[in-house]
């Protein structure tokens, strides 16, 4: 099992032992002059450890996982992935989380429903030349808040089915589709984006209210279906809808749109 990054912290430690032992009058070390000198090896070193651990990144088969739901009434699970593509669907009967991973996956469940799931690289630098991918699975069975906290990913997500009733997103350089539930009663989407692009899709008969701020990027609002009021974009029938979703988007650079 992956335990993290090796070859970091053996570079630290050997500059650090040196650095002592020159500090303490045991030899002499000049830190700027042993760089000036072997920065090519340094870069070499670095290089082969990149290598071989793209290789190795390769070679590791996905890892399984499947979590049973229990007897809890709601669940609140937390998803944190950096690079590569994230697909999150619905889960198996009776499991709370389910899927298959690459990469070194950490979690974390607790009796209550909470479950913590976290991409570990199996590299020091932090990312797959071909990029990790997840395939999700997230229970349908009982209420559901979600979190998803992703870097440079492209997510794939359908809460069709899902009771999901809190939605917490935060991304960076990514594309990302969310397709959101469609008998949740009320679901809020919360929506934090650097330069990314993010498409939402409202089920047919589903009422949402969205709000967006944006610093430089677009918006693409379906105003046959949510036309503006004030500054919101808001279902005719928003108040009194079974279902409906509240949508709040902050941007820098990229582009929301909601079908």
């Amino acid at each position: 099992m992956y335990r993290g990054p090796i070859l970091v912290p053996l570079i630290l430690i050997v500059f650090g032992f040196l650095l002592l032992g020159s500090n303490l009058g045991y030899f002499a070390f000049d830190f700027w002059q042993f760089v000036k000198t072997w920065w090519p090896l340094i870069l070499i070193i670095m290089g082969v450890d990149v290598l071989l651990g793209s290789v190795r990144a390769r070679s590791v088969k996905p890892r399984t996982l499947a979590l049973d739901l229990g007897t809890v009434s709601q669940a609140d699970v937390s998803i944190n992935f950096g690079a590569g593509d994230l697909t999150i669907g619905k889960a198996a009967p009776g499991k709370i989380v389910d899927g298959t991973f690459e990469g070194e996956v950490r979690y974390d469940a607790q009796p209550d429903g909470r479950v913590w799931l976290k991409l570990e690289p199996l590299n020091w630098w932090g990312w797959s030349p071909s990029g990790y991918r997840w395939n999700v699975g997230v229970t349908d069975a009982v209420p559901l808040k979600l979190t998803l906290d992703g870097g440079a990913a492209n997510a794939n997500v359908d809460l069709t089915d899902l009771k999901v009733t809190d939605l917490r997103v935060k991304t960076g350089a990514s594309s990302t589709t969310i397709r959101l539930p469609r008998a949740a009663g009320m679901t809020t989407v919360r929506i934090n984006a650097g330069a990314a692009s993010v498409k939402l899709f409202v089920p047919e008969g589903v009422a949402a209210r969205v709000h967006s701020s944006m610093a430089l990027g677009s918006n693409d609002i379906n105003q046959q279906r949510f036309p503006l009021s004030g500054s919101d974009y808001v279902s005719p029938d928003y108040a009194t809808a079974p279902n409906k979703i509240d949508i709040q988007f902050e941007g820098g650079v990229g582009s929301l749109a909601v079908v």
